[in-house]
């Protein structure tokens, strides 16, 4: 943003293309009437000199409020930096957990993975799950087994 001095200096600058100009119109006007004692330019003087004022306070306010605009939206991108700032650390944050934790699963390897392909398809989940009264039998029997091959 162009500092305080650069906009007063053209403003003033303005001022004096305006002043220029009406006083140009001001004498061509004269030069027509024929220099006309109504058209007397100490009485137009004041009027001019008085909107010209009215003219510069309101450029001045417009000014002002343009640049508390641009100020406002300024810190409105500021607050937009910060959050993307954050989201963007949050977003490598996650990224890097993922990534570890994709690093730890390769070297350590599922338990399913580690399980040969013929004993994974040889556990039925019946026989897993099967009646009370079989597994107690069973469990008799090679009890027994063992009892014997024992003595």
């Amino acid at each position: 943003m162009p500092d305080d001095t650069t906009d007063l200096a053209t403003l003033a600058s303005r001022l004096d293309a305006v002043e220029r100009a009406l006083t140009d119109e001001n004498a061509a006007a004269r030069s027509t009437t024929g220099g006309d004692s109504a058209a007397d330019p100490s009485t137009d003087a004041p009027a001019t000199v008085a909107e010209l004022e009215r003219s510069v306070a309101e450029l001045e306010r417009s000014v002002a409020d343009l640049s508390a605009e641009l100020d406002a939206v300024r810190g409105l991108l500021g607050g937009v930096r910060a959050v993307n700032d954050s989201v963007e650390r949050r977003a490598d944050l996650a990224l890097s957990l993922v990534e570890r934790l994709d690093r730890d699963r390769e070297a350590d390897g599922l338990v399913a993975e580690r399980l040969p392909d013929e004993a994974a398809a040889s556990v039925d989940p019946a026989d897993a799950f099967g009646d009370a009264a079989d597994a107690d039998e069973s469990d008799v029997e090679s009890l027994a087994a063992r009892l014997r091959e024992a003595l």
